[in-house]
């Protein structure tokens, strides 16, 4: 082997061996979130000896150091992680429940958010100074995000103000279903741990006459960007401007939800939020322009740098931001100055550099997608781009494809666990649609400036840049609407993640590259022989028996019930996947569509993509709300309700009266049965309406059981006690072996005399955290423990599944916690 290819394989195994590094690392910070808190002396004193071990190692050149460093970096990555999820005593998180005073500091542009009744309300981003509970003020920290009315003078405050608020203290808490964006983790990886949402009074404001250096610099940046947004509102629909200005500076206020969803639709989302391909679009431009003034390498790059480090603080030096800005000015500094190959290096080391500040970043969606997208271009494009050209494809074309593709694939097991789906448009989007926005993205970074000395010619270039969107907006909607614009992706299992990625690392060496390590492999193949035979045969072993246990596994039904907050849903699978709804959450603040947003990823996760029926308790939106989000995701058979009539549910979905969804709804009779798979639905009771009631849709809650065998689930609603009370005088028998237990648990529900009738076997409460009701209230949690009935809680245990074969019943919840008695 000649001394360059030499130097070539002891590069690559640099590489490989900092790409173990970052494994082990990332493996270290798992570890470090599910293990229990280890003593924090004994993780130092851990840490230490095997650094001095290690570096001895090293020292001394011993064979043994690469594995030991391996170890370190695991060993890092737990101390990081747990040395980072404990909070301060002081933190404001700890005041989680408790009515209080929060005085801070504003660290963020207020954002303007409408609620779901279309009021305006300002979300401020504070870093808690003082926290006053019980008539004693103390000192505080941590961040948290304040709601409030929008002042009715329209004034906000400036980064740098004092921010005072008064209500309760929330921690972040998401839906705890698989699948789901873990809101808690992606909130403290941005320093936030707790929010408050002020009563009437609001949110007071103190202006800081002082600020820092920093806050000054912030405030001014914030002009900037208003600014940008002023001029841009005075020539173009204020929907063209909320969508332009997201394209520059990120956000999504104001942008109507259909644009939102067309570019989900087509890939493209990206394009709304600063990330790498901003950044790149920056370098390009730069590296343009420097080819324009001819202009050196090394002054090339540095231009390049100094523009981006001007857009991320303008940008508002978010993380987000600025892990794009680093990974970016890195990549294309080692692409100027000719080491294409130390960029990949510097990757890595950027990775490793970020995990270890902030090791909360590894569960951070902005960081693994925009981690595995850079990957992709800068180990996939190249190899992929010159086998296209080899085939004869246009040099151009081949560069646009490969660098779709590459982004695509290397985050595909990611946008698999995540969304479900894989956008086939977005070829056609890239093609078409994204070089018109990246030029609008540079025409309007220009224009802003512009408009500064000349305004007249910056707002025209702004209104040409309007009507240049409307074009890529019509596009963007045409190729969303192609049928298959979107497909399901099944979520790829662990083992089967790192095949793909074992496989896609292949396909980015070169033809050298490869054949010298299948003579490697060839080599240590012929030494291994028995060894190859024995693998080989043991896995044919292995796969023969899963097969047979699959074959002969009895048919199961599985009931899910879903953690939608403080609302019901539950899904159900028979044996042959038919799949029905019981009821289907809806109520959160703002505008947040708990049908599209929970259940429909849900849905997709456990790979169903039609649904046979849904069933409604009743119209209440924490009941039925979530169902017009499914409906306009998925195939829907027909949608079965109590007796409120079809006006009422349309309300409470947010559809038109001419909605045709509406034709799928159909009022459940007493009596009627549906049988599937040898699966038995049955309406046991559906009181109607009447006149003279004054208790509304709860009042009047059907009440559904499912049947498989010796198993039955029964789904009751928000019934109230009184009517309980009827099903029983009308010698109806609830008997079931799970019990969905009435309206979340409150004492309104769940008599005695109904907990004897059902006589369920375990109980599952449906219910929010931290909710405002108080639900589930003791009483009936003493109830349910009195009568030994085991029971669980979506607020705690998360999404509930069961499982039956039609005579024995399992459950496994996704905290794993078990049911309490």
């Amino acid at each position: 082997m000649s001394g360059e290819e030499n130097r070539s394989w002891a590069r690559w195994g640099q590489d490989t061996y900092l790409l173990f590094l970052l494994f082990a690392l990332c493996a270290g910070i798992a570890a470090g979130y599910v293990l229990p808190f280890l003593p924090f002396g004994g993780q130092v004193l851990c840490v230490a000896l095997l650094a001095v071990i290690a570096a001895v190692g090293v020292f001394r050149g011993r064979a043994w150091t690469g594995i030991l460093l391996l170890l370190l970096a695991f060993a890092v990555g737990i101390f990081r992680m747990q040395a980072v999820w404990q909070l301060p005593e002081t933190d404001i998180s700890h005041f989680a429940k408790q009515e209080v005073r929060v005085k801070g500091t504003l660290t963020e542009e207020p954002r303007r958010t409408l609620d779901a009744r279309g009021q305006e309300r300002v979300r401020y981003t504070v870093e808690a100074q003082k926290v006053r509970t019980g008539g004693v003020e103390q000192k505080a920290g941590g961040g948290l995000y304040v709601y409030a009315a929008a002042p009715k003078d329209g004034a906000l405050p400036q980064i740098g103000d004092t921010v005072t608020a008064r209500g309760k203290i929330r921690t972040p808490h998401g839906y705890l279903n698989p699948g789901q964006i873990d809101t808690e983790l992606l909130l403290r990886a941005d320093g936030i741990t707790a929010s408050l949402a002020a009563g009437k009074a609001g949110a007071t404001f103190e202006q800081n006459t002082n600020p820092t250096a920093y806050q000054r610099l912030q405030r001014v940046l914030s002009q900037v960007r208003q600014h940008y947004r002023d001029r841009m509102g005075e020539v173009m629909p204020k929907e063209d401007a909320a969508v332009l200005f997201a394209m520059l500076f990120g956000g999504y206020d104001g942008i109507k939800p259909e644009v939102v969803e067309d570019f989900t639709t087509t890939g493209i989302v990206h394009i709304l939020s600063v990330s790498g391909s901003h950044i790149s679009l920056l370098a390009a431009a730069t590296a343009w322009l420097a080819l324009l003034l001819h202009l050196p390498r090394k002054a090339t790059g540095a231009l390049a740098v100094l523009f981006i480090a001007l857009y991320a603080m303008l940008a508002g030096c978010v993380p987000p931001v600025l892990r794009a800005a680093i990974m970016g000015s890195l990549a294309f500094l080692a692409a100027v100055l000719g080491r294409e190959r130390d960029a990949r290096r510097l990757l890595l080391l950027s990775g490793l550099m970020m995990l270890l500040v902030s090791p909360l970043l590894l569960f951070h969606i902005s960081f693994e997608l925009s981690f595995a997208a850079t990957a992709g271009l800068l180990y996939l494009a190249p190899a992929w781009g010159k086998g296209m050209v080899r085939r004869g494809i246009p040099r151009a074309l081949a560069g646009s494809l490969s660098i779709t593709l590459a982004a695509q694939m290397a985050t595909l097991p990611l946008l698999a666990w995540y969304f479900h789906q894989v956008s086939l448009s977005s070829l056609l989007a890239n093609l078409f649609v994204v070089p018109i926005l990246e030029g609008i993205i540079v025409v309007c970074l220009a224009a802003g400036l512009i408009a500064f000395v000349l305004p007249f010619f910056g707002k025209g270039i702004f209104l040409l840049s309007s009507l240049a969107f409307g074009l890529a907006e019509e596009l963007t909607h045409l190729f969303a609407q192609m049928p298959g614009s979107q497909v399901w992706v099944p979520v790829l299992p662990l083992p089967l993640c790192a095949v793909f990625y074992a496989v896609l690392a292949l396909s980015a060496l070169s033809e050298e590259e490869r054949g010298r390590l299948w003579q490697l492999a060839g080599k240590w193949g012929r030494k291994k022989e028995k060894l190859w035979k024995g693998l080989g045969a043991g896995m044919a072993c292995v796969t023969v028996l899963f097969a047979a246990a699959s074959l002969f596994r009895p048919a199961e039904l599985t009931v899910h019930f879903l953690d939608v907050g403080q609302g019901d849903a539950a899904l159900v699978v028979t044996p042959h996947g038919h799949a029905f709804l019981f009821d289907t959450g809806g109520v959160r603040e703002g505008r947040f569509d708990v049908g599209s947003r929970v259940d429909v990823p849900y849905l997709l996760h456990y790979g169903i993509r039609r649904v046979d029926a849904v069933f409604l308790t009743h119209a209440h939106e924490d009941h039925a709300a979530g169902c017009g989000g499914i409906l306009a995701k998925l195939p829907v058979g027909a949608v079965y309700t109590a007796g409120e009539g079809v006006q009422a549910y349309a309300r409470s979905m947010r559809l038109g009266d001419a909605s045709p969804f509406l034709l799928k709804f159909h009022p459940a009779q007493q009596g009627q049965k549906l049988s599937v798979d040898g699966v038995t639905i049955e309406v046991l009771y559906a009181p109607q309406p009447s006149g003279t009631a004054s208790g509304g849709g709860n009042e009047f809650s059907n009440v559904y059981r499912v049947s498989y065998g010796a198993a039955s689930f029964l789904f009751t609603g928000d019934l109230v006690a009184g009517q309980e009370q009827r099903l029983l005088e009308e010698s109806i028998s609830p008997k079931a072996t799970v019990l969905k237990v009435g309206h979340h648990g409150s004492d309104t529900s769940s008599s005695a005399a109904f907990l004897r009738a059902v006589s369920p076997q375990a109980a599952v409460i449906c219910v929010g955290r931290d909710n405002s009701f108080g639900h589930p209230k003791p009483v009936i949690l003493e109830r349910l423990r009195e009568a030994h009935i085991p029971y669980y809680r979506t607020d705690e245990d998360g999404a509930v599944v069961f499982h039956t074969d039609g005579k024995r019943l399992w459950q496994e919840t996704y905290t794993g916690r078990e049911a309490e008695e």
